[in-house]
């Protein structure tokens, strides 16, 4: 699957400018999505990372962003809060919908889960379709919760410094004041969008029952969907890619799509250039759609099916159909076709056949091999050219 990520400038609330990048599919998108990292995190963080880029597989445009003071966002994190970055979040939305299109999709992570649950029942957030959490705490405050021994010194110095991550983080006393303030008993209730809440049982920072808290809090349509073996990070395995096709899957029946493709007939074949490539592209039948590509030896990526790769597999799928029409009655068990590119326009094919044929019967299915309608189109193919 082709896709391409951009990397992209925007404001925060407070007016400095945050990084981020934009995951996006190969064909025009069907909807954007924000993505919200975790606490102290950024958004090259692995479940921010896979996610959006899992979520352009399925034709959703994806921005991550680095929160005011954390990864190559300007700033000073010591000035933030998590209202703030319920702020941020609202901000990266205007700037998307000012610069591509209004978000129908939010997702956060962690602490970025439970701003992002608040910022969904904010009136500037009325366009989004469907909003989605991982290892999001119920109550906000929980994310400080692992060194709350400390928070005494921010009440008398006016902020604490804890290492995370390996770094040194300054929280202020204002910003454990916010979370404190944060009552999510007050605005859970007024979530007016579709929500899925993903979560691991084994989750030793933020326990399920914070998921739990969550669902029943929230109104439906909700959704609680269990991912085992995912640790609160979401590094281990394929598990943050497992959740961004969850996220996909569940979320497009609520989208009202961006781009709605020309319709292609029944006997009709369209392709467009897929974003981002120089020979990639995008190849539509009436029911389903390939990306296709060059080789890297011919100047593409060598990231879809090539041409030679596509008249190849229809020889082979034609071959295998034509063997199988043929051998009605006959104790067939299998078919396997072998196409080789020899050069030019020639080809090697291998049939082998499985089953208890007598030597009659297989000469006659390799004799109907030969008859596909494919085959007759690549020997005498007539190719008319019309004005588009």
């Amino acid at each position: 699957m082709l896709m391409h990520s951009k990397s992209v400038k925007l404001p925060s609330s407070m007016g400095t400018t945050m990084t981020g990048t934009i995951d996006f599919p190969d064909g025009e998108p069907v909807a954007y999505a924000i993505f919200a990292h975790c606490f102290t995190c950024s958004r090259f963080a692995p479940a921010a990372s896979r996610v959006c880029k899992t979520l352009s597989e399925h034709g959703i445009a994806a921005l991550r962003f680095d929160f005011p003071g954390l990864g190559q966002s300007e700033g000073n994190f010591a000035d933030t809060s998590f209202s703030s970055n319920v702020a941020d979040i609202i901000a990266a939305s205007d700037w998307l919908t000012e610069n591509y299109s209004a978000p129908q999709l939010l997702v956060g992570h962690s602490l970025g889960g439970a701003a992002a649950l608040q910022a969904a029942t904010k009136p500037e957030m009325k366009h989004l379709a469907a909003v989605a959490t991982l290892g999001a705490p119920f109550d906000p405050a929980h994310s400080v919760l692992h060194f709350a021994d400390r928070v005494k010194d921010a009440d008398e110095d006016g902020s604490v410094t804890v290492v995370l991550g390996g770094r040194d983080i300054v929280i202020s006393k204002e910003f454990l004041e916010d979370l404190a303030d944060t009552n999510p008993e007050a605005y859970l209730p007024d979530l007016r969008k579709p929500l899925m809440l993903i979560h691991s049982p084994i989750d030793t920072t933020v326990g399920v029952d914070n998921a739990q808290k969550i669902f029943r809090k929230t109104r439906y349509p909700k959704s609680l969907v269990s991912i085992d073996k995912a640790d609160h990070l979401f590094t281990r395995g394929t598990t943050a890619q497992r959740a961004g096709h969850m996220i996909a899957e569940w979320a497009h029946p609520y989208f009202t799509p961006d781009h709605l493709p020309v319709a292609v007939g029944p006997e009709e074949v369209r392709s467009s250039t897929a974003a981002g490539t120089r020979f990639g592209d995008v190849v539509r039948t009436e029911k389903r759609e390939i990306v296709t590509d060059r080789a890297k030896g011919d100047g593409g990526k060598g990231q879809g099916f090539s041409a030679v790769d596509l008249v190849m597999s229809a020889l082979a799928a034609a071959t295998s159909q034509a063997v199988r029409a043929a051998a009605k009655g006959m104790p067939l068990d299998d078919v396997e076709v072998s196409i080789i590119h020899a050069s030019g326009a020639t080809f090697q094919r291998k049939i082998s056949l499985s089953g208890q044929l007598s030597q009659q019967q297989r000469q006659t299915l390799l004799k109907a091999a030969t008859s596909s309608s494919i085959q007759g189109m690549l020997s005498g193919a007539n190719i008319m050219d019309v004005p588009a």
